[in-house]
């Protein structure tokens, strides 16, 4: 019997955008907001997902904030939800955080391939 199954991370653009200044550079800018999450596949069918975590991106300085987990799960759900600045808390900038130039996937500055495309950077 052969067993395909894997454990990959994914990403969910939740297409929420909200203009704000941004905390870093101190410009007038949007943010967009995504879910990274750990997943389990079988025979190419993500099954579970867990470890969710929720990012806004800036698009002045593509700088990476984290958001609570409350906001972030009323924002899956679709709820009206506004952003404050006390909600966003910077975990990466443009040099740490980047997104792929391909498929537009968060990268994190370690990888030399894109995780979900496979595009060399």
């Amino acid at each position: 019997m052969i067993f395909i199954g894997s454990i990959a991370q994914g990403q969910k653009d939740l297409g929420f955008i909200q203009t704000l200044i941004c905390k870093k550079c101190g410009r007038y800018s949007s943010v967009s907001v995504f879910m990274v999450y750990t997943y389990f596949s079988f025979f190419f069918i993500p099954l579970f997902k867990w470890g969710k975590k929720y990012y806004a991106v800036s698009n002045c300085c593509q700088t990476t904030f984290s958001i609570p987990d409350e906001i972030g799960k009323a924002i899956a759900r679709g709820e009206a939800v506004t952003l404050r600045e006390d909600d966003l808390e910077i975990v990466g900038t443009s040099v740490s955080y980047a997104h792929c130039p391909d498929c537009g996937f968060l990268l994190s500055s370690e990888y030399t391939y894109c995780p979900k495309c496979g595009r060399k950077l």
